[in-house]
Parts: structure tokens; C-alpha cells; sequence
């Protein structure tokens, strides 16, 4: 919904965008859209009734997240930005705001597609340090604009990483109210690895947040199918033996890069 009277066309347009963009969607653990609605100069998006919280609100209740139902929680969240990759979309915007989880059943689900970029459709504007779109605690180093590198399906993928290192550690790995400060950290300071904050999270699921976290792109996990191998390798070792082992990460990994354009920056 656009609150107030008198929208303007560009907050119209944008809520008409996330409508098409989402509706086109076909997954079950993303928000589904079911109309766009408008009503005495005011405009609604219609969603699905997904009964739950948002995962930062979950995150904020528990502190830590248990290590079986983090494995769980990030076992489906690869599977769905999979499901969004593999229609040749850029959510952009991946954090436990646009996360939302049935506390009881663990079920989550992604929203908010509203600055996603569908490649068949979509011609993506180039981005600077002044216009930066996503949440700045989340994004890519890429996104910031700061880099001459286009953003792809790997951009989504450092997002996720950072809510997997909330999630598992309780904090942000870089933490301030000052977007030149958080701009910076995302593509000079290497975080804390999960391990070295909470000492029972075994050394790879800390490897492998660390390698989604990686400030080139080219170092990250390349595809959400190679990340999910690798946590379904830590669920099946941590349900059968009470202990996730070392093990070489990204073995069963290959790029599938979705990119954006973006202008020659320097």
C-alpha cells in the first residue's frame, strides 16, 4: 500500500512494478502476490496470507539461532533465491525484513521484489554511491557502487550471507547508523568469522557464510544450488552424527551469473 493521498507517479509506478514482477514468480516460498488494487486515490498490493513474523523480528526473540534450525532456515532460503535465479531475476534486496518465518513450522518465505530485475524485461539503470538501492546493512560491495563490477546473482547471494552470519552469530558483521562507514566496511573489513564470536558453530558452516561474504564476487559461492549442497551436506551430518565435519566447500558449485549492466565507474 502507498499511504497518504495524492501518490506520486513514481511511488505508483514502483508498486505497479513489484505486481508484474512478482506475480510472474513461480515458487512456493516466495510472497505471492494477488492483485493491485486502487481505491479512493490510494493504491494496495494484495498478498497471500503468510501467516508468520519477519526473520529479523524471530532473530531478535532467540538471539542465536539453533544450529539444526539455522541449517533448516538456510537449506530453504538457497532453495527459493535459486527458484528466483533460475527465472532470471535479481531479488537485490535479501534481509531478514524481506524474510518471513512461521515461528512454529519454520517455514519461510521472501517478499519485497519492489527494486528486483527481471533480465528478460527490465533494463537495469546504472548505479552510484548517492542512489544506493537495498538495505545498506546487506548489500553487496558491488552494489554500493563504489567498484567497477556489474551486479549479478552472486550480489544476492553476499546479501544472504550476511543474514546467515545474523542469524547464526546474533549480530550484524558490521554495525553503524553511517552509510559511508557500512559502505566502507562492505568492501575493506573482513567481519569477525562466525566461529570466532560463538565458538560451537562448527569451523566449515562458519567457512562457508565467510565464502558467501567474500568482497570479490568471483571468490563467493557462484550458484544458490552449490550453496544448498553444501548446507545439505551440514544437515545430513548434524542429524546423523550430532556434528557437521570438515569438508572441501563449493565441490558441486558452477556459475550461473545473471548480470546487470552497469557504467564504467572510474
Amino acid at each position: 500500500m502507498i499511504s497518504g493521498l495524492n501518490p506520486t507517479l513514481s511511488e505508483i509506478s514502483k508498486l505497479k512494478y513489484e505486481y508484474r514482477i512478482t506475480k510472474d514468480i513461480h515458487s512456493k516460498g516466495i510472497v505471492n502476490v494477488i492483485d493491485f488494487l486502487e481505491y479512493d486515490n490510494r493504491y494496495f498490493l494484495v498478498k497471500e496470507d503468510f501467516r508468520g513474523e519477519t526473520l529479523k523480528e524471530y532473530i531478535n526473540k532467540v538471539f542465536r539461532v539453533k544450529l539444526i534450525d539455522f541449517l533448516e532456515i538456510s537449506i530453504q532460503l538457497a532453495n527459493i533465491v535459486n527458484d528466483i535465479h533460475s527465472q532470471n531475476i535479481i531479488h537485490k534486496d535479501i534481509n531478514p525484513l524481506n524474510i518471513l518465518i512461521n515461528p512454529e513450522t519454520k517455514e519461510v518465505k521472501i517478499t519485497d521484489f519492489s527494486i528486483s530485475t527481471s533480465l528478460e524485461s527490465e533494463a537495469q539503470l546504472p548505479l552510484d554511491s548517492k542512489n544506493i538501492e537495498g538495505t545498506p546493512s546487506y548489500i553487496s560491495p558491488e552494489q554500493t557502487g563504489r567498484i567497477n563490477r556489474c551486479i549479478d546473482n552472486r550480489s544476492d547471494l553476499y546479501s544472504l550471507g550476511i543474514t546467515l552470519y545474523e542469524m547464526i552469530a546474533g549480530n550484524l558483521p558490521f554495525c553503524s547508523n553511517d552509510l559511508l562507514e557500512l559502505v566502507h566496511s562492505h568492501l575493506t573489513v573482513e567481519a569477525k568469522k562466525p566461529h570466532e564470536i560463538v565458538p560451537e558453530i562448527p569451523f566449515v558452516i562458519s567457512l562457508l557464510i565467510m565464502k558467501l561474504m567474500s568482497k570479490d564476487a568471483d571468490d563467493r559461492y557462484q550458484s544458490a544450488l552449490g550453496l544448498l549442497h553444501d548446507l545439505n551436506i551440514c544437515f545430513r551430518e548434524l542429524s546423523v552424527s550430532g556434528r557437521v565435519n570438515n569438508f572441501s566447500l563449493a565441490q558441486k558449485d558452477q556459475s550461473n551469473k545473471l548480470y546487470i549492466p552497469q557504467k564504467n565507474l572510474w
